[in-house]
């Protein structure tokens, strides 16, 4: 667990900064007390404060002054308004993390101007659940104690995968428009199930544990994807007939390339 004493504060409320919440509260509901947040007056943040018992604060100074961690929840095109905002009030004991997709940590500390940690990460939507996949690299400067704390706050929401930030705009089409594209092709199935004959209920029920069984099983016996896929295709069986014909439609193609093309929307935000 995070340190007890340990200070979130939110600039920003969002859908990431609200998934997050949810997931830290749902993970330790302690740490609501030691989350604070703020907004631009949309009243999501007195939302929050509201329905999770975390602290809301109406200005980006009064969280930054206070929190161990600032954590920038904003639109990129926000970042720098933001954080010169409350950069006279960063010193080198006080950590910065961003969110925001594109923005690197090198743009951060020159806008902060100030030896201070700086983190950067690309969560998906699974923190809400605790089972996020958050995509992490480090600035220049680190302080290894301020490291610490942060990835075991941040490790509460789920997976955290050290990367070189080169390779961020890749994950962020992989991991953080991931679920976007499982959620469309679990919803494929589900319509499929339906043109079969199966009720919503049932097509929803049997493809949601497919999809966990198959990464669970995939995961804990470090199975490859084409191994588990031969493991199942029995010559002339039934899913032979469905991946030869998913082939002829291009699925495989058609994943790839709204994958590179979500990477490359990635490095145009930046």
């Amino acid at each position: 667990m995070a340190s007890s004493s340990f200070t979130l504060g939110l600039l920003g409320a969002g859908n990431m900064a609200s998934a997050m919440v949810r997931g830290w509260v749902r993970a330790d509901p302690d740490m609501a007390g030691r989350i604070l947040i703020t907004d631009r007056g949309s009243g999501r943040a007195a939302a929050l404060a509201e329905q999770y018992g975390v602290r809301h604060l109406e200005h980006n100074a009064e969280v930054a002054s206070e929190a161990d961690l600032v954590v920038l929840c904003v639109k990129p095109v926000d970042v720098e308004r933001v954080l010169r905002e409350v950069s006279e009030l960063i010193t080198p004991t006080k950590a910065i993390a961003s969110v925001a997709a594109g923005v690197p940590t090198s743009t951060l500390e020159t806008i902060l101007d100030v030896d201070a940690p700086v983190f950067r990460f690309m969560p998906n939507v699974g923190v809400q659940v605790g089972m996020g996949t958050l995509a992490y690299s480090a600035g220049r400067f680190i302080d290894t104690a301020a490291e610490q704390q942060v990835l075991e706050a941040f490790g509460l929401l789920g997976e955290v995968v050290r990367l070189e930030e080169r390779a961020f705009d890749a994950a962020t089409a992989l991991s953080g428009s991931g679920p976007a594209f499982l959620a469309l092709i679990v919803e494929a199935f589900e319509d499929a199930g339906i043109v079969s004959g199966l009720s919503y209920a049932d097509a929803r029920a049997l493809i949601l544990t497919t999809v966990t069984g198959t990464a669970g099983l995939m995961r804990e016996e470090d199975m490859p994807a084409s191994a588990l896929r031969r493991m199942v295709t029995s010559p002339g069986g039934t899913a032979a007939a469905g991946l030869a014909e998913m082939e002829r439609q291009g699925v495989r193609g058609g994943i790839i390339d709204g994958v590179v093309a979500a990477m490359r929307r990635a490095g145009e935000l930046g």
